[in-house]
């Protein structure tokens, strides 16, 4: 019924207002403003989340996601702890200078080691596999072989590793092996970080879409809004959804086979500057990449699968890595990355009071822990 005939009165909205309304106890508890809220549940903010709360016991802090699980990159990528190939940082070079590379380097050997001491090893099975980047045309791996010495001896500079890259084979083609490399389960690392969270005190709320953010809270797609004291924004390749920040979403293919009795990649393995990417799961074999097949159509945040990447990895499954004919696929999903321009990672204060992580490049494993530690620098709490 209208009240008092008010133009304005919304009876349906009326009605829904009557059929649920928070209870003392939600207000009090459950929506009391956090003293860090964090958008994005992946490797990035989860880390964020863990670090705020590692150095502010205090603090109340809360994670909201949109999905179920967190669905961007950190659960949906092929588990590599990699810092990169040869041939990646050569490309690098034609666009950045030496410093910017190399620095880039350093950052993800750092966040590795970040990773693997914060998590642990066992509970994300990480493994010391060794990276081996595959050539197939001659003149490419030519120019990839002669900087080897170059390479290990920045390697020893920067990150205090002997030998780094040496020139081997494998399965018949020219290949640079990289020693520090290596593969983790992604679902276990990001299973073993939220359980942490849990423990120490930090809440989290799946399903929960933000619509928009602003200095003082955020509002959700369903209209609740919720006050925080501090926002901090790690959404990556969903930043342009809620902020203006210069970060393109990138799609990424994976397919994982059935079991190949007798598989012999493997290992790890880049190929074509790591634009494609292959690795073992026991006997399966796991290929992915080859965006660069085409790169604007897998510029978007929209999940799902281009048929012309698909075709393409296929053939190399079927021509280079000789996979037998009657092998099949599992599984086949992608994962949403976040690119800049120069590959390096923004971390910044947006708005007073909400800061952003964003744009790590297809390296969140390497790096997502490092960014989520000079992010939380940059934040601190209310006295």
């Amino acid at each position: 019924m209208n009240p008092a005939g008010n133009p304005d009165f919304d009876e349906v909205s009326h009605k829904n207002r009557m059929k649920y309304s928070f209870s003392y106890w939600e207000r009090e508890e459950w929506l009391k403003p956090p003293d860090l809220l964090v958008i994005g549940g992946g490797i990035t903010g989860a880390s964020a989340a863990l670090f705020y709360k590692q150095a502010f016991p205090e603090k109340e802090v809360l994670i909201v996601d949109k999905g179920f699980f967190p669905e961007g990159a950190s659960t949906r990528n092929a588990g590599f702890a990699c810092i990169g190939s040869i041939s990646e940082h050569l490309a690098d070079l034609q666009t950045s200078d030496e410093d910017t590379v190399f620095d880039r380097i350093e950052r993800r050997w750092n966040g590795l080691m970040l990773l693997r001491q914060t998590i642990g090893e066992d509970p994300m099975d990480y493994r010391q596999t060794g990276g081996c980047e595959i050539f197939t045309e001659q003149t490419k791996f030519d120019a990839s072989r002669k900087q080897i010495s170059w390479f290990n001896r920045q390697m020893k500079e920067r990150i205090g590793l002997e030998d780094v890259y040496t020139e081997t084979n494998f399965e018949g083609y020219p290949a640079i092996f990289n020693r520090a490399e290596g593969a983790i389960n992604s679902g276990k690392m990001m299973r073993t970080l939220h359980n942490r969270l849990s423990g120490a005190g930090v809440r989290t709320w799946w399903n929960c879409r933000v619509d928009s953010v602003k200095s003082g809270g955020v509002t959700f797609t369903n209209g609740l809004e919720i006050e925080a004291k501090k926002i901090a924004l790690a959404v990556n390749g969903f930043a342009s959804c809620l902020t203006d920040l210069p970060v393109k979403p990138a799609r990424g293919y994976i397919f994982v086979t059935h079991p190949i009795p007798g598989l012999k990649w493997k290992g790890t393995f880049h190929y074509d500057e790591g634009y494609i990417y292959f690795r073992n799961i026991g006997d399966r074999l796991l290929l992915g990449g080859a965006r660069n097949m085409a790169m604007q159509e897998e510029t978007t945040d929209q999940f799902g699968v281009n048929v012309t990447i698909k075709n393409y990895l296929t053939d190399f499954a079927r021509e280079v890595l000789k996979l037998p004919e009657n092998r099949s696929v599992d599984l086949e999903w992608s994962g949403i990355m976040g690119m800049t321009e120069n590959k390096e990672p923004i971390i910044k204060q947006i708005v007073p009071g909400v800061w952003a992580a964003a744009g790590l490049s297809g390296m969140g494993i390497a790096i997502g822990m490092q960014v989520a530690r000079e992010l939380i620098g940059k934040i601190r709490p209310e006295r």
